[in-house]
């Protein structure tokens, strides 16, 4: 067995954490909640391995493991057998996992809370205390910018296994710049498939900097690009962020751990539109990561491996199409469609109406400043709600907005009246081009500004709205409603 200290840090937009002990009712925090700092000053702060929110993760001695009683991998997308099209409720075949795919897909994930700080942090160091292979380990770093918006994960880059050391000496850890300041941090530390049973986190620590630029936050709208979807289905297996799935569910994979969140979390939303017949879009979180890749995050301009191909066009597109990388994706397969997005059940027939893969607008919505961001809820936690093309029930659906999707609300109008969490209301909120929800199941968007109207009028004789800057409102009631 192998002691080791890794030593790494976070790379792009992220923050630095700063808290030294928690009380004990704090320990207990969610992992995707907000813990105060108790203070910074340039101190490591040594992360607390019970409060991490665990997937297939034990806590045993002194240390978080792969619980073997109850391993399964994480990651339903990453699958060998895609066929062109999809019939019936028949899922396509099991992930087969070689050696290098076992690298990447993880057996077990430790998300730890996040931590506010008293300053604005513009760099983080990490070091992470483990067992076993120090390759086995996958340590991820965010921030939250002061828009209140999550940048994304980064891998910390260069981890390498150093000499143990006493906690007294802790070698210094690997310093990276921060794109854009943050006011939160959060980690996660993921264990692969690949590893042994003596392979075990001992320990997190972090180390902040203070912040020495302004604020930098996106411009414009979310970045888009037409993507080829294919189907999840593999009910009751596990995403790669620990959710279980279900039939009809809601939600998307994209093949970058960059922007893959939290379990049950929404932090990375995007909006699938079909670009073929009538348009119908849904508003899905991004849980798991495939279909072919696992570090194409080809939505951002310096994106983390094959750089030499175009903004927004996936790898496995480029190997299908053009035979680049030999036609094969990272893993060394063939390629056998050019997919770049897997949807869930419930997302794919339900909210888009696909019978067969097929090409499909993406936008990615935390790409952009939201203006007015809001969050979609249901009574039930799982139902959906109905998007509409106008602010009344007697407009047809036109697509779903997952439970949880965050979501921008361009601007509010009034409508049919609706009851939902949020109470009975006339009101409706754009949310995207011809989708408009009732404000009863979104919370947030009271600040968006009225939608302008339009000078014609439907079929239906409802006035429509005239299109406002980023103006907003999509939907209807939760889909059982």
């Amino acid at each position: 067995m192998t002691h080791a200290l890794l030593k790494t840090g976070a790379v792009a937009a992220l923050g630095a954490l700063a808290f030294a002990s928690l009380p004990p009712g704090e320990q207990a925090a969610s992992a995707a909640g907000r813990v105060p700092l108790h203070g910074s000053n340039g101190r490591w702060i040594e992360e607390d391995l019970m409060s991490a929110d665990r997937v297939g993760a034990a806590l045993e001695g002194d240390g978080i493991r792969v619980g073997r009683q109850t391993h399964q991998p994480l990651g339903a997308s990453l699958r060998t057998t895609r066929p062109d099209r999809v019939s019936g409720g028949a899922a396509d075949e099991r992930p087969r996992f070689g050696t290098a795919l076992a690298r990447e897909v993880g057996a077990a994930l430790a998300t730890f809370p996040a931590h506010e700080l008293d300053d604005p942090a513009s760099a983080v160091d990490v070091a992470v205390d483990t067992t076993g292979d120090a390759e086995d380990f996958q340590v991820e770093v965010r921030g939250l910018r002061p828009d209140g918006i999550w940048t994304e994960w980064r891998q910390a880059p260069g981890a390498k296994a150093m000499s143990p050391r006493g906690r007294g000496s802790l070698a210094k850890g690997h310093r990276v710049a921060l794109s854009t300041p943050v006011e939160q941090v959060q980690v996660r530390v993921g264990i692969t498939l690949d590893a042994d049973e003596d392979t075990a986190l001992r320990g997190v620590r972090i180390r902040p900097s203070k912040a020495e630029r302004g604020d930098q936050k996106p411009a414009g709208g979310p970045f888009s690009a037409r993507l080829f979807a294919t189907r999840i289905g593999q009910v009751g297996a596990l995403t790669a962020n620990g959710h279980r799935i279900r039939a009809n569910d809601q939600f998307v994979a994209l093949p970058s751990r960059r922007g893959l969140a939290t379990r049950g979390g929404s932090e990375y939303t995007v909006r699938v539109c079909t670009t073929d017949g009538t348009r119908r879009c849904v508003y899905m979180p991004v849980w798991d990561v495939g279909p072919w890749n696992t570090k194409d995050d080809h939505w951002n301009a310096e994106r983390e491996k094959w750089k030499d191909l175009p903004h927004g066009k996936p790898q496995a597109q480029a190997a299908y199409s053009d035979g680049y990388n030999g036609g094969r994706d990272g893993f060394g397969r063939k390629v056998a469609n050019p997919a770049g997005i897997d949807l869930a059940d419930g997302a794919f027939r339900e909210g888009l109406g696909l019978r067969s893969n097929a090409w499909v607008m993406v936008d990615y919505l935390w790409t952009a400043g939201y203006t007015h961001r809001a969050e979609v809820g249901t009574a039930s936690q799982v139902d959906p709600v109905i998007i509409r093309p106008g602010p009344a029930a007697s407009f047809p659906a036109s697509g779903l907005a997952a439970h949880k999707a965050t979501i921008d609300v361009h601007c509010q109008t009034s409508g049919d009246r609706a009851t939902g969490p949020q109470g009975e209301t006339d009101v409706w909120y754009r949310i995207g081009e011809e989708n408009y929800v009732p404000a009863a199941f979104v919370k947030g968007g009271e600040s968006a500004p009225p939608c302008p109207a339009r000078e014609s009028t439907d079929d239906t004789g409802h006035q429509e709205e005239a299109d406002p800057e980023p103006s907003g409102t999509d939907g209807e009631d939760e889909r059982s409603a």
